[in-house]
This record gives C-alpha cells, sequence and structure tokens, in this order.
C-alpha cells in the first residue's frame, strides 16, 4: 500500500465529496424554490383579478437559496466541527460504545487490547482507545478519528465472543488499514455533509406537525412540510449512493492490506465467512449514519445502496475456493485461554527486542515504508510485547502506572537531578506515582532504547482516560522534567512532543495560509535539528544538511541553523505547519528528512527514534525498523 497516494486519493475524493454536496444543496434549494413558488401562488389565488402565479421570482430564488442552502450548510459545518472536536470517541460513543479499560482483566478485552496494541506498534503508531459496542450481537467493527494518530478502535460484541485470535487479528488490520489509507477523515467528513441534508426532514416534521390545526392557512404549511421531508428523504437516498460510491472499492482495498499485514488470508476470510454465517447488522437508531464505517454492512440494504460489496465476493477474493455452506458449518471459536500457548506462533530466538545496532536505510525506502505493515512489523510486536517485562506492561495499562510510565522515561542518568525530578513528581502527583516512577526508572533503561517509543505509545490510551485536569498536570510536570537540567534533549522533546500532541491536541492548520518561503523556512529548521541530532563534527553537519537539501520539496538555499537556534517551540510550529502540507509534499519531506540521518547510508536507533516523532508529527507513521537488518552493535 503506498500510504502518500491513499492519502492523496482521500484528499482528492473529500474535493469531489464537496462537489457531490453542492450539487445536492444546488437540486434541494431549486425543488424548495418550485415549490416555495406555487405554495404562495395557491395562497395568493383567493384575490380576484390576481395574476396566475409565475415560477419565475428572483428575489423569492433568492431568499430561498441564502436560507436554505444556508441552513443545510451551517448544520454540516456544525457537525463536521463537532466530529472533529470530540474524533473518533464521539462516534463510537454516539453508537452504545462503552470504553475497554486499559487494564481490564476480562479475557476477551484483554485479548482485543492486545491485538490492537501489536498492530499500532507495528504502523508505529500509538495504541489507540478501543471501544465496544455491548448491545450488538452481529461481527462488525470500525475506526473513526480525524487523524492518523487521533483514532479509536470499536468492535462489536459479537465480534469479541464469535471470532478467535486469528480472526480478530484480521478485522483489525482491516481497520488499522483504513486509519493508515485516510479513509478514517473522510468517513467523518462523509458523516458531516449528510447531516445538513437530513436536517431539512427534521424541520420538515415540525410543520407537518404545526399544520394539524384548523386555521385556513394549514394547507400551504402542511404542503411546505411534506415538501420539505420529501426532499429530505430525496438528499438520504443521494447520500446513500454516494456512500456506497466511496466506500465499496475502499473495503476491497483494506481487505487486500490487512492480509498483506498479517500475511494469514485465513484469519481475515474466517471473519468474513463467520459475517455470511451470523450476520453484521446492528440493531442501534444511528447504525445508518455511520454504516460506511463498518467492517460488515451495518444495515439490510439493496445492493444499489449498499456500503459494501457482497460478502461473498469479498470472500473470493481471499479464499476462491469458498462455497456458501462452509460459513454455516464453521466451528465456534477457541476461548482466549486456549489460544494463549500459540499467541506467539511461529516466533523465534531470531527476533531481538533491542534495535541497538546500526541498519542502512535509503531515504527513498524509507518513505516508501511510511504508513505500511508487513509481517514482520507485526512479528517484531508481538515478541516485543510477549518478551515485556511484566511490571512495565500492567504499569502502562493503569492510568496512574502510565504516569509512572511516562515520568521514568524522563528520570535523568545523574542520580542527583533524578531526585529533584522525583521530588517534582511527588508534590505534584503524590508519593505513589513518585515511588512507582523510581522503581521502573532502572527497568526502563534495562529493557534498552528500542522500548522506549513502544512503551510510551502503550501508555497514551491509559493517560488519555484521566480528566483534562490530571491531563494538564502530567504535561505540565513533564515540561518540569524536561528542564531541570537546564537543557532539552532530543529524546525528552520527543517524549513532550508525542504527550502534548496526545493528551493536548491542537486544531490543524490550513493549506492555505501555507507560504513557499514559510514552508522553506520550517524545512531549513527541521534539515538542520535532524543534521545536528546524530553528527558532532561541523563538517558532518554540514554534509548531512546538504544531503537533506538533494531530497527537499522546494528547491533551495536552506539555511544551515546554530543549535542555539533550534529551539522547541520553534520546531513545534514549524512541524505544525508542514503537517498541513500535501501527501506529495510530505513524501519528499520524509526523503529529505531520512537522508539527514543516514547521509552515510546508515541511521542509529536513536535517529530513528527522533525521525519516528517527527514522522507522527507529520501524520507520516513510520513503522518500526526491521530486526532483521540490525548488522551489529554500536
Amino acid at each position: 500500500m503506498d500510504f502518500f497516494a491513499a492519502q492523496d486519493h482521500a484528499r482528492r475524493t473529500t474535493r469531489l465529496l464537496v462537489g457531490w454536496f453542492a450539487a445536492a444543496v444546488v437540486a434541494i434549494v431549486l425543488v424548495v424554490y418550485v415549490a416555495l413558488a406555487l405554495v404562495l401562488g395557491l395562497g395568493g389565488g383567493d384575490a380576484p383579478g390576481a395574476p396566475p402565479p409565475s415560477l419565475w421570482q428572483p428575489d423569492l430564488l433568492l431568499a430561498t437559496a441564502v436560507v436554505v442552502g444556508g441552513f443545510i450548510l451551517l448544520g454540516s459545518l456544525y457537525k463536521i466541527v463537532a466530529l472533529a472536536g470530540g474524533g473518533g470517541a464521539a462516534v463510537a460513543e454516539a453508537l452504545g460504545g462503552r470504553l475497554v479499560p486499559r487494564d481490564s482483566r476480562d479475557p476477551l478485552e484483554r485479548r482485543l487490547i492486545n491485538v490492537v496494541d501489536e498492530m499500532a506498534i507495528a504502523a508505529g503508531l500509538p495504541a489507540p482507545p478501543v471501544y465496544i459496542l455491548d448491545a450488538e450481537q452481529g461481527i462488525n467493527a470500525f475506526a473513526a478519528g480525524a487523524r492518523t494518530t487521533e483514532g479509536v478502535v470499536a468492535v462489536t460484541r459479537g465480534t469479541l465472543e464469535r471470532l478467535s485470535r486469528d480472526e480478530l487479528q484480521g478485522v483489525i488490520a482491516h481497520e488499522f488499514s483504513h486509519v493508515l489509507n485516510g479513509d478514517m477523515r473522510l468517513n467523518l467528513r462523509l458523516m458531516g455533509v449528510l447531516h445538513g441534508i437530513l436536517l431539512l426532514t427534521l424541520i420538515g416534521r415540525i410543520l407537518l406537525r404545526g399544520a394539524r390545526g384548523s386555521d385556513k392557512n394549514a394547507a400551504p404549511v402542511l404542503l411546505m412540510g411534506l415538501v420539505l421531508v420529501v426532499v429530505g428523504y430525496i438528499g438520504v437516498l443521494f447520500g446513500k449512493i454516494i456512500k456506497a460510491a466511496v466506500s465499496r472499492q475502499r473495503e476491497f482495498l483494506a481487505d487486500a492490506a490487512a492480509v498483506q499485514f498479517t500475511r494469514n488470508p485465513v484469519g481475515l476470510a474466517g471473519a468474513l465467512k463467520r459475517i455470511a454465517g451470523y450476520g453484521s447488522e446492528l440493531g442501534h437508531p444511528r447504525a445508518e449514519e455511520a454504516s460506511h464505517m463498518f467492517f460488515g454492512s451495518g444495515l439490510a440494504l439493496s445492493r444499489v445502496f449498499a456500503t459494501h460489496p457482497p460478502i461473498e465476493e469479498r470472500i473470493r477474493r481471499i479464499d476462491p475456493s469458498f462455497r456458501p455452506d462452509e460459513a454455516r458449518a464453521m466451528p465456534p471459536p477457541p476461548a482466549p485461554e486456549e489460544e494463549a500457548a500459540d499467541a506467539l506462533g511461529g516466533l523465534g530466538d531470531e527476533l531481538s527486542v533491542g534495535l541497538a545496532g546500526r541498519v542502512a536505510l535509503d531515504p527513498n525506502e524509507l518513505a516508501a515504508a511510511v504508513g505500511t505493515v508487513r509481517p514482520e512489523h507485526v512479528d517484531y510486536a508481538q515478541h516485543l510485547l510477549a518478551t515485556l517485562p511484566p511490571g512495565l506492561h500492567d504499569a502502562a495499562h493503569r492510568p496512574g502506572g502510565a504516569q509512572a510510565v511516562a515520568f521514568a522515561l524522563l528520570l535523568s542518568p545523574d542520580g542527583e537531578t533524578a531526585d529533584r525530578q522525583l521530588d517534582t513528581v511527588r508534590a505534584a502527583h503524590g508519593d505513589a506515582i513518585a515511588t512507582q516512577a523510581a522503581e521502573l526508572r532502572g527497568t526502563v533503561r534495562t529493557a534498552g532504547r528500542a522500548l522506549r517509543l513502544p512503551l510510551l505509545d502503550l501508555a497514551l490510551p491509559a493517560l488519555r482516560e484521566l480528566s483534562d485536569e490530571a491531563r494538564q498536570a502530567v504535561l505540565a510536570t513533564v515540561d518540569a522534567l524536561v528542564r531541570a537540567d537546564g537543557r532539552v534533549s532530543l529524546f525528552e522533546y520527543a517524549v513532550q512532543r508525542l504527550l502534548q500532541r496526545a493528551l493536548q491536541p491542537r486544531p490543524r492548520l490550513s493549506a492555505v495560509l501555507l507560504t513557499p518561503h514559510r514552508l522553506r523556512q520550517d524545512c531549513g529548521l527541521l534539515f538542520s535539528m535532524l543534521a545536528r541530532a546524530g553528527h558532532v563534527l561541523e563538517t558532518e553537519v554540514e554534509a548531512a544538511f546538504t544531503h537533506a537539501g538533494r531530497f527537499a520539496p522546494l528547491d533551495g538555499p536552506y539555511p544551515l541553523l546554530d543549535r542555539a537556534a533550534i529551539r522547541p517551540e520553534s520546531i513545534d510550529a514549524a512541524l505544525d505547519r508542514l503537517a498541513a502540507s500535501t501527501p506529495p509534499f510530505r513524501r519528499r519531506l520524509v526523503e529529505a528528512c531520512a537522508a539527514a540521518v543516514i547521509w552515510d547510508g546508515r541511521v542509529t536507533p536513536a535517529e530513528f527514534e527522533l525521525l519516528r516523532t517527527v514522522g507522527e508529527a507529520l501524520d507520516c507513521p513510520l513503522p518500526p525498523l526491521p530486526p532483521a537488518a540490525v548488522a551489529g552493535p554500536l
């Protein structure tokens, strides 16, 4: 899967969606205008000598366009803003979803969290919050969110209870494909666009209820209400067609990507076969709004309006020998306890948890790896989770422990500085969290650098369970820990940036505000930071910086900045602006960033750590380095 091509396709589809929406609004305005002209003519027909009603009334057309078009537009914008603010969590909760606690002891919920965690690590993403739709027995799932790093994954109770681990992994891999290829944001916008049209039906119903009296003017009001209801339903009808057109092909692509991710077509095919046997329908009254998001069709619709291809066709693309009677004859899945022994099937000692080596890479290869998941990444994630020290694993899945993990990552190797940092933690969060952070400090250091960012990614969902006030306290403490020794290391900056992005997300800047001059300055700042990150000699820094310029998305010249000019707040602002650029621009930017650290053809784990942070800030997630590529010790 080409991440940047998929993202660009999603942007083009969004523009098409705007065009379809505009065409629908124009059609609705014209229908309402004609109805109003007729109603007003009907109301004035009693006056003797009155002229016959005319369908051409420019003032009425303008007023209708302003009122009806403005109403639809405001309704859609309100919904889009609300969904962007609430994110995927708002969608999951609107459909009856329940947030699964990260420290859940339920075996089925634990298995689900583990599968989501391993797929997130394999994709180079923070582990997303997980929701369960407890009232739904059909087999279904969806991913929702405005950005790749801010999505949630939700599954139905039927998915949890009726699928094996391999089948569940296939479903989650399918949903992560939607996360990576830009479908989530498109789906939220589609929900918002259709909401404005749906409001006309609600107004029509209000008018119909108000016209039930015996007043002589009830007939025009009744007719107008009926027109709005009909127009609203016509809009919904076209909305279903639009959803079907947008979603169907993307489901085939997500199925193919899931098989590619897991190298296990049997898992995904098994999940689809169980849907063929059990069904995937949802009973929630708002399921229709989000039908285009689901793994399987959430509603029983005709093929014209179906948002998903026929289930048999999806199965046959994975398993050409499929016969319909197989779905009815599938045995029940094994219990989670029975699968535990096989959870690491196929893994051996050849996988190294640490990436303490030098890995040969190419800037083009690294950019091509963005947003992709290969089977070796999934194997690595499974192995990493299985070998993670139990104390770290358990702590990262509890809100209090997750705070201790984040603080432990930032404790200085210098004992005196670490003591001051722990005093800061104790004053803000209490003795228990400070003590746990001190206990985890040694474990974190022993586990190695390769575990640092994955460990933080695992802790982020538990940190998101904190109240807004507690989140702000965590960020304030992190800032104090980072500045405790009077300097900010690149790793400290990375941790602080990732935590701020997760716990205090900022609205995305508009690409309209970007100018070539501003982008060139931001790129120069980024190249300077990366060139200086892994090189000490000025000649090496200059060579790395020059190498980055050869891959840059804009022609130079780029100024090489001194270390004193590379400040955290400047980097934050630059990354926010660069994240609003187009996918083709960001592809070239990722190549240039990679070139800055691997100008000699190699990248160390520490440099990759920084690259991964930059990639995440640009909404370009980088998977972990392939363990098989480790060439030797530093």
